[in-house]
């Protein structure tokens, strides 16, 4: 069930995304958030800062002719019951004409929080980064 619900919670995400709705996609969050991108760790303490990085996030986006984005595969592992990680592959930016702006794979921390599963921790990364071998300590 969980899976499931985590599972939605991304598909909702994703629709509110490509429908810019900044306080649908804040909402869906945990206070604090956190992002971790090439560019720097991103500590978002409420959903006001969330709201207002989505907005400079999409000014950047549509500029370059951002028009929507697909996700390939979403895989969630869970970890206890409590906690989750979801995993976005291939997640392609896309234009209105369908040529592509960028793909990436995310991740994302998922957490149970008074009875209903939030974003926590997201990771943007290159394509396939979760495929390569790592090492072992």
């Amino acid at each position: 069930m969980a899976k499931e619900e985590i599972a939605d919670l991304i598909e909702t995400y994703l629709l509110a995304w490509n429908a810019r709705d900044f306080e649908k996609m804040a909402s869906l969050f945990s206070e604090p958030a956190t992002y971790i991108v090439p560019s720097g760790n991103l500590h978002i303490p409420d959903k006001d800062a969330l709201v207002s990085k989505l907005r400079q996030q999409f000014f950047t986006l549509e500029a370059e002719g951002f028009d929507h984005t697909e996700i390939e595969e979403v895989v969630v592992t869970m970890c206890n019951d409590y906690a989750a990680l979801a995993e976005l592959r291939n997640l392609r930016r896309l234009k209105s004409d369908g040529s592509e702006i960028a793909a990436i794979d995310a991740l994302y921390i998922c957490v149970l929080e008074e009875g209903r599963w939030q974003l926590s921790v997201g990771m943007a990364g290159e394509c396939g980064w979760n495929d390569k071998d790592g090492s072992t300590i």
